[in-house]
């Protein structure tokens, strides 16, 4: 006996289109926010236990959630749909029509669940498709009460919430997976937001100091250290390294320091509430590494031998680790001895920073500051460029379905080619056309000169100055020869 599908009412209204109507979108988004704001203090509360995110952390999660929601509800616009729609009805091209991929399914991180959630939901349905949650019984609560409050607000011919995963035959059956919290894919077609992936910040000495001290420090230690995004490797150019190291620490007190503001500097291992060995546990034993300052499960970390596992791990805990540079070209040519990165964050001069989000090898690059936001949710899919207002474009979970009524020019270029019956003069110019050299080069007009051209211009001074140089003394010698011959 064959197994019954699984979701069944959500293949079904895959195959009717449900999801396609703007309006059913619409009432969805209403019954979800609905939803979210009757239960909102609940959620609150199961944000903080799970997290042991700060109250204001816990609140800068739910509005950034919650503003996905809005922003994917505003760009449903019934009259530009129609329009899309009726195209062909109207005799003119379709290109850009697209339908969703049919089924989302999210397998969300445990970092800012609620986040990801929201943010996938809010792309998946804006996009025209049923959704379906992963979200099996653990110890967390937050998850208990969103299978409490959602399947009774949604439709459920359109959501779904399953407590195992389903078989690879689902998966591959019109269902697009968006992968939050793992590292490797499971399933051919999906969204993959890396888990592992790692970050690199370079911090050279045209840099705003405290500036850049401020914002790594912040991005390290926010969100209990865990985010996804916060800077795994700080390389500091070492002329400035003393001045950033001290903007470090001034920054650390603040953020991390007792009652009094006070940071604890301190010669052994700090003691720690959580159980297992930490980051700083290692550093602690690692000979090439200097706890600069260090307080309760946090610290700075100064790491100087290159071989030091600490330089190459994806930080997850409130440790800053800081590693110097002598160059530009060595800041690059170290970190692409690690790279890929999920993210560069370079603090320096424009032309400088230029230069090494240039040459290093990262998904995406952050110049001069860090952006906040990002430390709330997953990592971008490496695939896709960052959509800005929100974490998914709702064309990423969209498969296209353009319609043409008018023959393309190339089309028409080809019959024309193949058409023997009006003679052989068309035929004859487009073989003609064909076989035409390409233009030549043209000299580009501007007057920006590039690096490598400001090296090479440099160097053929230096060469033109020597030989004047050299020109003028032996002349000067010569003269003087003469003069005694005489």
């Amino acid at each position: 006996m064959p197994t019954p599908p699984l979701f069944p009412r959500l293949l079904a209204a895959d195959i009717d289109g449900r999801c396609q109507s703007i309006r059913y979108r619409q009432l969805q988004f209403h019954q979800f926010q609905t939803a979210v704001l009757q239960n909102i203090a609940a959620i609150k509360d199961a944000i903080a236990t799970d997290s042991e995110h700060s109250a204001e952390e816990v609140r800068a999660e739910i509005c950034l959630a919650m503003k996905e929601i809005r922003t994917h509800y505003a760009s449903l616009d019934l009259e530009t749909d129609l329009q899309e729609e009726y195209r062909v009805a109207n005799g003119k091209n379709n290109p850009t029509g697209r339908k969703g991929v049919g089924i989302v399914y999210v397998v969300p991180g445990s970092h800012t669940l609620f986040f990801d959630l929201v943010a996938a939901w809010a792309a998946a349905v804006a996009g025209g498709n049923c959704v379906v949650f992963e979200l099996p019984k653990n110890t967390m609560s937050l998850p208990g009460i969103l299978r409490k409050i959602l399947p009774p607000a949604l439709d459920a011919d359109t959501f779904a919430i399953s407590e195992e995963r389903p078989d690879a035959g689902f998966l591959s059956n019109n269902t697009l997976v968006i992968l939050q919290g793992h590292s490797a894919p499971i399933s051919d077609r999906g969204l993959l937001s890396s888990t592992t992936a790692r970050t690199v910040a370079v911090v050279d000495r045209t840099a705003d100091i405290p500036a850049a001290a401020e914002a790594l420090v912040s991005a390290r230690f926010a969100f209990a250290g865990r985010a996804t995004y916060s800077p795994d490797l700080v390389l500091v150019q070492e002329f400035i390294m003393k001045e950033f190291t001290e903007a470090v620490i001034q920054r650390s007190s603040r953020y991390l320091g007792g009652q009094n503001g006070e940071a604890r500097q301190t010669t052994v291992n700090p003691r720690r509430a959580s159980p297992g060995a930490s980051l700083l546990d290692a550093a602690y034993k690692d000979a090439s590494a200097r706890v600069v300052v260090s307080g309760s499960e946090w610290g700075v970390v100064e790491v100087l031998g290159r071989k030091s596992p600490l330089l190459r791990r994806k930080i997850s805990e409130k440790v800053l680790i800081i590693h110097p540079v002598s160059s530009l070209d060595d800041a690059i040519d170290f970190s692409n001895s690690m790279a890929p990165f999920a993210a560069t964050y370079a603090f320096a001069a424009p032309s400088s920073a230029k230069y090494l989000t240039q040459f290093i090898d990262a998904h995406i690059s952050w110049v001069n500051h860090f952006p906040t936001d990002i430390l709330i949710g997953p990592t971008y899919p490496p695939s896709h460029p960052p959509p800005g207002k929100t974490r998914y474009s709702t064309s990423w979970l969209q498969v296209p379905r353009p319609q043409f009524v008018s023959e393309s020019e190339n089309a028409g270029f080809v019959r024309g080619v193949l058409d023997t019956a009006g003679g052989s003069g068309g035929n004859e110019k487009a073989w003609e056309e064909a076989l035409t050299p390409l233009p030549a080069i043209g000299r580009p007009g501007g007057k920006t000169i590039g690096f490598f051209e400001q090296g090479m211009i440099t160097g053929g001074v230096v060469l033109l100055v020597s030989v004047v140089g050299t020109v003028v003394v032996v002349g000067g010698y010569g003269i003087n020869v003469v003069r005694g011959l005489g």
